[in-house]
């Protein structure tokens, strides 16, 4: 097989897949699509873009349905030096996570290796690694799994030889095979499009219609990244992301504003961020841009998105703050607890662990309930 590192006419293509729905990420996801969530001070589909196009790219293919009108008008601003390379594939309906390759390769042609990415995968994958693995093993396929110890049961599954050949994938096991789990992250050649078609419909899944296919058919190999990773699929896991990012960029503190305030490192303070300097924050703890925090606040474990202010004498801990939210005097949020944007809060509220609370809502009245969802 030829290099595809050192041979520029082999430069690869690369698929995003970020129409997803995100429901297990709302309330955060009513008004945003999940590749617009922040990690730190920046989309997660940034993140993405950064490091892929560490290698070298024919084209990059944005496949899109949940609110694509706005992540699209977000990528030609922010990506605009790349916009040559970009396409965007709008689905009519939703196809699974499989269907897009076919759509995209009757309209463009994939003819040669392809990346195929989750667009709610956080890591250090290394790309040009990766590469040359697949191009080392002349597979047809090639997963990136991450070892996790955790529950699997979430994940797809995988056990492999000593080789790094796939010997069995199992889609949310009940009992683990393996802690390799399907890091969201292939490359593939076109001859799995022929495996796709052979299905005769439009709506398919990677990990249940082409990976067992592919396993009968071909010798199917695995990298196995060993730096972070993260799934972006719940609140819980976006917000042990923006700590692991605090962690690797932010150990001793990232300050875009003047602060006066007590910090407990690692934080993250955005641009135009105003905090009393009687106000204490931290550790793991990121403020983003033109929030306002008043006097005897206390933040810890905890993101606050943009534009969000903070009377005085309030206390949050363990939550995610979402954008435009305004927080009484002497609120208190206990901690797994997820705002939507643009909630206002009034003073003395106290709001119980792991509550849920949808955007534009007024909260008038203490949540005592743990777990409590107001849509």
């Amino acid at each position: 097989m030829t290099s595809l590192i050192s041979n520029n006419v082999m430069n690869l293509d690369v698929i995003v897949l970020a129409g997803g729905f995100a429901t297990r990420l709302r309330p955060l996801s009513y008004v945003k699509p999940k590749p617009l969530l922040p990690i730190l001070n920046k989309p997660l589909i940034d993140w993405i873009l950064s490091n892929v196009l560490s290698i070298p790219i024919r084209r990059i293919f944005i496949s899109l349905k949940y609110m694509s009108d706005m992540l699209i008008r977000y990528l030609e601003l922010a990506w605009n030096f790349v916009k040559e390379k970009l396409n965007y594939v709008v689905e009519s309906k939703p196809l699974g996570d499989a269907g897009p390759l076919i759509l995209i390769n009757d309209e463009y042609g994939l003819d040669r290796s392809f990346v195929v990415i989750y667009g709610d995968i956080y890591s250090n994958v290394n790309f040009q690694e990766l590469i040359e693995f697949h191009e080392k093993k002349g597979s047809v396929a090639t997963l990136v799994l991450t070892k996790v110890d955790t529950d699997v049961s979430r994940y797809g599954v995988a056990l492999i030889d000593s080789n790094s050949k796939i010997v069995k994938f199992v889609e949310k096991p009940k009992q683990a095979i393996s802690q390799l789990v399907n890091a969201g992250i292939y490359i593939f050649e076109p001859e799995i499009l022929e495996v796709l078609r052979s299905y005769g419909q439009e709506s398919l899944k990677i990990s249940l219609h082409l990976l067992p296919k592919l396993l009968e058919k071909y010798d199917v190999y695995a990298y196995v990244h060993d730096g972070y990773w993260f799934d972006i699929g719940t609140p819980e896991d976006y917000l042990k992301a923006n700590f692991k990012s605090l962690e690797i960029h932010c150990s001793n503190g990232c300050f875009e504003s003047d602060v006066k305030a007590k910090i407990h490192n690692p934080c993250y303070i955005g641009e135009n961020v105003k905090i009393d300097k009687d106000v204490e924050v931290g550790p793991y703890t990121i403020i983003l841009n033109d929030s306002k925090i008043e006097s005897g606040v206390r933040i810890l474990n905890s993101l606050i998105l943009n534009n969000t202010t903070i009377l005085k004498g309030s206390y949050i801990k363990g939550s995610i703050i979402g954008e435009n939210v305004y927080i009484g005097k002497w609120v208190r949020i206990e901690p797994g607890t997820v705002i939507g944007d643009q909630v206002y809060i009034s003073d003395e509220v106290y709001i119980a662990k792991n509550v849920r609370i949808g955007p534009y809502r007024e909260v008038a009245e203490s949540i005592y309930r743990d777990g409590e969802i107001l849509p």
